[in-house]
């Protein structure tokens, strides 16, 4: 949405957004998240810290099959409407300015955090921290390479761009969490990528 837009550095514009998946394997799941949609490369990163996965009652999640027999229709419906909003919670708390608002300042402290080391070896840490393949490695690389901008930050922007060279959608959606993943690193995790040598 345009309603919320800033600066992560002069001339890198960010909006908010959100992603929504559901299951198609009979799980009866949602997923909503938050997502920072970046216009100069039209990269996404999906804070999935943020967001919620939630289940139907007696629907996926243990109750086991037969639970579903014990269930009023009222009680079916109670449990859809509270489900239905808590989906809108989210959504609505996604475009929240204050919540934008967090997202974007992790993304400006990632700006002051500098691979310091050699960034062939940092995207190799990043591969095992991440359990990223050879070519979502190699694709990484190729992206901060080319960014020239060797932050937390970059880094987290070139694993949302690699995003885009998956060819599968979920693995693609994947990385999208991972990129903003890289920012919210602890210390001594970010110390490890930046710093090896």
């Amino acid at each position: 949405t345009e309603r919320l837009t800033a600066d992560v550095k002069r001339g890198d514009v960010v909006q908010a957004g959100i992603v929504i998946n559901n299951s198609e394997s009979g799980l009866c799941s949602i997923i909503v998240e938050p997502m920072i949609f970046r216009l100069v490369c039209l990269n996404g990163a999906v804070a999935n810290d943020y967001g919620m996965k939630k289940y139907h009652v007696g629907r996926g999640h243990g109750e086991g099959d037969m639970a579903e027999e014990f269930f009023r229709d009222a009680t079916r419906a109670a449990d859809d409407r509270a489900f239905w909003l808590k989906v809108q919670d989210v959504v609505l708390g996604s475009f929240n300015r204050d919540v934008f608002d967090k997202l974007v300042d992790k993304m400006r402290d990632a700006t002051e955090r500098l691979i310091t080391a050699d960034p062939v070896k940092a995207v190799e840490v990043v591969q095992k921290k991440f359990s990223l393949t050879d070519g979502e490695r190699g694709s990484v690389l190729t992206h901060l390479i080319q960014g020239s901008d060797l932050s937390a930050y970059g880094l987290m922007n070139s694993v949302t761009r690699a995003s885009q060279d998956v060819e599968d959608y979920d693995r693609a959606s994947q990385m999208e969490k991972i990129g903003f993943g890289v920012i919210e690193l602890s210390k001594k995790d970010w110390n490890e990528i930046a710093t090896v040598n």
